[in-house]
């Protein structure tokens, strides 16, 4: 479910996507027409490894609660007066001399009582806690006021000491240095808390717990952190929305290895299939923290095959992917959050026509591709969340790059040396909540720029389960694109009692979280290339329902509507118009 008041779980909200998921097979170009007669496959793609549309990132509940702020005026104080010529503020040190003066000046040089002395105190100690610093105390003490000047202590609490406890093996020493940073920045904000609490959180497989308690010194705490660590972790996903060419049948299967040494690293493989040999792909995918401020290097490796069955002419097509990154959190924290990224990325893919069982080679390509990019996600006081991402690629001449002009190059006149720039963002808004239904919209906007003919990898798809929802992923692809998508969602949960055999267990009752949904989405590619079609458009428009069970299966079912049903070209049999999806998703 998709609720703004509801946060998904989502281990990596700010994931590098992996370009060797995400890069393409080698497009046959129009070549294959005047052989196949119209037998054109389409542009073929590795699968996501998280397939499915981007989550919301989760808001976790781990940052501990501000200790009790000022004492309040003790009974009779605003019957005893007083004309204070001075306020002295003892113990800041955070502003800057004056800053403080503009709230203690309207109670000097006037009759007052003691009570608004007292009220003044509250005031600065709002300023502190408005400004981050939710552990500092302000407070009157006792005292004998007999020339006038009147104090105000301020206590600049801090983080003194952090303890770790849990039995989650090496991976602590990386939690520590996490945490330790807290107890560098005195007096203690919660900005620093708030990341570094977060950053911990944050690490593969592992779950906090925060509390905050009294230290050994005045203004010191001390915080526990208890970790528990779910070593591994996996996904099974199966649906039916790929291309008739390389089998409409498919199926992801993720297994995930969590946080074993003081590295916080992931190890991941993933594997896609679509039940046959038409095409299987295969990938690793490893991540792992460096210091103690969010830094991770991220590596992948990946390969594959596509055998498609056309009726007069086959292909062989392998492709192996490979790359490299580095991410860091610039900003960390409930509301804000904000990662950039940059890597390198390495493609090979070679295609062999297959005619009559003979086999001859029709595409190699390979490619360097330097990545630069951010992600970003905002959550705001309006009951909504925007998310988005940009990023920049380039190609570059190295490790055995080919060259512009090569006639194997997977599309004809593409430039290995590309720029291209493309970029999405996302708005999820609650617009009502009652008794147990909640409506929402969700809004995207993608897109996709360059200037040069790219490798067919390197183009923009559009299809999938996201943005032109009535097509398979990469049936219309562009040098240039626009897509946007809109769907209203209600969300509500049906209730079943206890002893429901097969849904809750013999023992067990409770509810069935649901959404139904409607949708519409428009896109539109360019290409540059010429003799190419300049330019197409997919819409389509539909709805379905998603449903929960136990918390770790999802079950989704929609109907779609092909607006635009020529997109393979005019040789090519129209598409029918309506189109049916399944899809099971299993966590575990």
């Amino acid at each position: 479910m998709r609720e703004p008041s509801a946060d998904p779980v989502v281990r990596h909200p700010f994931a590098v996507p992996r370009r060797g998921v995400a890069l393409c097979v080698a497009a046959l170009s129009a070549a294959l027409s005047s052989v196949a007669v119209a037998q054109v496959p389409p542009v073929l793609q590795a699968p996501p490894v998280r397939p499915g549309a981007p989550e919301v990132p989760r808001t976790p509940d781990s940052i501990p609660a501000a200790p009790p702020g000022t004492r309040t005026a003790p009974p009779g104080a605003d019957q005893i007066f007083a004309t204070p010529s001075a306020i002295d503020i003892e113990g800041a040190t955070v502003y800057p001399p004056g800053v403080l003066d503009e709230l203690t000046r309207p109670v000097v040089g006037r009759r007052v009582a003691v009570s608004e002395l007292f009220a003044v105190a509250q005031r600065i100690e709002a300023k502190y806690r408005a400004d981050g610093y939710f552990l500092t105390t302000v407070f009157l003490p006792a005292q004998r006021v007999a020339d006038g000047r009147v104090k105000i202590r301020v206590v600049e609490g801090y983080i003194s000491n952090v303890v770790v406890e849990g039995n989650v093996g090496d991976v602590a020493s990386q939690a520590r240095r996490f945490l330790d940073k807290m107890t560098l920045a005195r007096p203690a904000n919660l900005r620093d808390v708030e990341r570094y609490l977060l950053l911990t959180q944050d690490m593969p497989g592992v779950s906090m717990k925060a509390v905050l308690r009294p230290g050994k010194e005045p203004g010191s705490s001390e915080l526990v952190a208890q970790l528990q660590r779910k070593s591994w972790d996996g996904l099974l996903q199966v649906n039916n929305r790929g291309s008739k060419f390389t089998g409409q049948q498919q199926g992801t299967f993720v297994v995930g290895s969590n946080s074993w040494t003081g590295l916080a690293e992931r190890l991941e493989a993933t594997f896609f299939t679509t039940f046959d040999r038409e095409q299987n792909f295969g990938q690793l995918n490893w991540s792992n923290y460096i210091g103690g401020d969010g830094l991770q290097l991220r590596a992948y490796f990946g390969r594959g095959r596509i055998l498609p069955d056309l009726q007069i002419v086959d292909y062989d097509g392998k492709l192996t992917v490979a790359g490299i990154s580095l991410l860091y959190p610039v900003i960390r924290s409930r509301q804000l959050n904000l990662n950039v990224f940059g890597g390198y990325d390495y493609y090979h893919s070679n295609a062999d026509l297959i005619v009559a069982n003979s086999k001859g080679g029709f595409t190699r390509t390979d490619l360097s591709v330097l990545r630069f990019g951010a992600d970003a996600n905002y959550r705001d006081d309006w009951n909504g969340v925007t998310f988005g991402n940009v990023r920049f690629s380039q190609g570059i001449n190295a490790f055995g790059s080919t060259k512009r002009g090569d006639p194997f190059l997977n599309r004809l006149g593409a430039d290995p040396t590309f720029f291209k720039f493309n970029g999405e963002v996302n708005r999820l808004q609650g617009i009502w909540t009652g008794a147990g239904f909640s409506l929402n919209v969700l809004g995207s906007l993608a897109g996709q720029y360059s200037g040069d003919i790219l490798p067919s990898n390197e183009k923009y798809f559009v299809g999938g389960e996201r943005l032109g929802r009535g097509y398979y992923s990469g049936q219309v692809t562009g040098d240039k694109a626009v897509a946007g998508s809109l769907e209203l969602q209600l969300n509500f949960s049906i209730a079943y009692d206890e002893g429901t055999e097969g849904v809750g267990g013999p023992s067990q009752g409770g509810s069935l979280p649901m959404q139904l949904y409607v949708f519409y989405d428009h896109a539109r590619v360019w290409n540059n290339a010429p003799g190419e079609i300049r330019h197409q458009t997919a819409r389509s428009f539909g709805g379905g329902i998603r449903v929960s069970i136990l918390e770790s299966v999802a079950l989704e079912l929609e109907a779609t509507r092909r607006l635009d049903r020529d997109v393979d070209g005019a040789a090519a049999r129209r598409l029918d118009p309506w189109n049916l999806y399944g899809r099971v998703t299993a966590r575990f």
